[in-house]
């Protein structure tokens, strides 16, 4: 913000106050105790913090008042003979944007841990796995954060012109009015209940490390504007609630083996995770249970299905209606709810996201003497991209808009009528329902990726002696060289719309390493 000043025999002076500034003040005080008793070892802990931050160069009143927090936390530990484990932590918390009742929250959370390969029954297994170890925990977190909005638990009130009223005999006399922007909400915390249960196991005298870890998190009670209130209400902005509840759970894998023999070293890993998400309550009204949000992926695409490209006006005729002028190579959509028309309510789920379920990845390192190649691959798959944008769907903003790449050749035409070109019949705009969001659009964006690769050698220690030097490594490598993919538009890891963002960067490097 600008402020500027005008004063009798003097110039213009502007200061600027767009720069922030803030006073904290922190306080902590803790206490630990550890102790063992005989095979016993047991350890506490308890922590009180709190915060007050100002905003100096505040520009509103909101913006000035402090920024609160206080909490207490607790941890308390227990192991017996190094079989047994457990683990109890909490956190006491207290929120500025919640009601005084709603205002601390308590999050627990334990831990259970055995080391089954201490135990004297499995002594006669240790020559085969040499550790062995089960695991399990809880907690429970809270979020007090709603996105944009301080004490929800307050209304604010605005003048605006969005909303006026028209009087007099003419209907000629407009007044402005002063209406809520925020309703009061009496919302508590976010809440998410987070269970893991894993393995640990090392064998072939511990040359070969094996982690699993199965998880699932439950989040309830997530910050959301209502949908479902009529417009005929008049709010400028409907409230917030608890209202959403999301469920979450996958798998994760790593694995890792290392030797060596004489003069010959190798090492291979591994790594696998699975992850996904289902939306199982939120406040959303639809038509048709095909709309439905709930049961499906956060963010989940909605798109019409593309049947193919029609090839006749006979078949377009005998075809649902679609919008627009539609003619031989346009896409052909799905009548979903079977009205004899293609819009909105035809719209379904679709593809897998732009976010991976699968992410894994795996590399070795083999090495002989002074000399070593080593490499990482990594990948994704259960991911796909919808294009979308005048960067790679020519003309969809009009006929002065649109990038042509390379592959616009690969498009139907009377002359080259074939059902499995890459873009439909071209056409400007929204002419027609070949822009829509659609299967037609959605790619595969599954890859594997050779991230890096290193090549290098490690010069004999007689001859560095002779010049006073420790070591020395000539290395070349290699980064982001190679990628497999179906998908060949732009860097299969950018996503989503038409790749109008900078690609990951291939480089290759030749140098030295040197320690006096």
């Amino acid at each position: 913000m600008l402020y500027e000043q005008t004063r009798q025999g003097t110039e213009n002076l502007a200061y600027s106050l767009s720069a922030k500034g803030n006073r904290a003040i922190y306080l902590e005080a803790a206490v630990n105790y550890r102790n063992t008793f005989g095979r016993h070892t047991v350890s506490g802990m308890m922590l009180f913090n709190q915060s007050d931050e100002i905003n100096t160069k505040a520009t509103n009143v909101e913006e000035a008042l402090p920024y609160r927090f206080r909490g207490l936390a607790g941890r308390f530990t227990y192991s017996f003979d190094d079989r047994y484990f457990g683990e109890f932590n909490f956190g006491y918390n207290g929120s500025e944007n919640f009601a005084p009742k709603n205002r601390y929250g308590f999050f627990p959370s334990v831990g259970l841990g055995w080391v089954i390969s201490n135990e004297p029954f499995f002594r006669g297994a240790t020559e085969v796995i040499q550790y062995l170890k089960l695991r399990g925990t809880w907690g429970r977190v809270g979020n007090s954060q709603i996105s944009g909005r301080r004490f929800a638990y307050l209304a604010t009130v605005k003048d605006t012109n969005d909303t006026s009223y028209q009087f007099g005999k003419n209907m000629d006399q407009t007044y402005g009015t002063t209406a809520i922007d925020e309703y009061a909400v009496d919302v508590t915390w976010e809440i998410a209940d987070k269970t893991n249960i894993g393995l640990d196991m090392r064998l072939l005298n511990n040359k070969f490390n094996l982690q699993f870890d199965a998880f699932k998190e439950s989040r309830k009670g997530i910050y959301l504007r209502r949908t479902s209130i009529p417009s005929y209400f008049g709010m400028i902005n409907n409230p917030y609630g608890n209202i959403g509840k999301v469920e979450n759970k996958g798998i994760e894998m790593s694995v890792s083996y290392a030797n060596s023999w004489r003069d010959w070293s190798l090492s291979v890993m591994g790594n696998y995770s699975f992850n996904r998400n289902k939306v199982l309550e939120d406040d959303s009204t639809v038509a048709y249970p095909w709309q439905k949000t709930i049961g499906n992926k956060v963010d989940q695409r909605f798109g019409l299905i593309a049947l193919g490209l029609f090839e006749s006006p006979e078949e377009i005729a005998a075809a649902p209606v679609q919008v627009g002028d539609t003619r031989p190579g346009d896409i052909r959509y799905k009548d979903i709810n079977g009205d004899g028309k293609i819009d909105e309510y035809d719209k379904v789920p679709i593809g897998w996201g732009s976010v991976p379920e699968i992410v894994y990845g795996f590399g070795f390192s083999v090495g002989w003497k002074g000399l070593s190649l080593s490499a990482m691959f990594q990948g994704a798959a259960h991911v796909d991209a919808i294009l979308s944008g005048e960067g790679v769907l020519p003309f969809a903003q009009g006929s002065s808009r649109g990038n042509l790449l390379s592959n616009i050749t690969d498009r139907w035409t009377e002359a080259n009528p074939r059902q499995d070109v890459f873009y439909p019949r071209l056409s400007i705009g929204n002419m027609n329902m070949n822009y829509e969001a659609s299967t037609w659009w959605l790619k595969n964006t599954s890859y594997l990726r050779l991230k890096n690769i290193e090549l290098s050698y490690t010069l004999p220690d007689r001859w560095m002696k002779r010049i006073h030097i420790n070591n020395a490594r000539i290395f070349i490598q290699g980064v982001n060289l190679l990628t497999f993919s179906k998908f060949k538009l732009w860097d299969v890891e950018l996503g989503d719309g038409r790749g109008a963002k900078y690609p990951n960067i291939g480089s290759v490097s030749l140098g030295i390493n040197f320690n006096f």
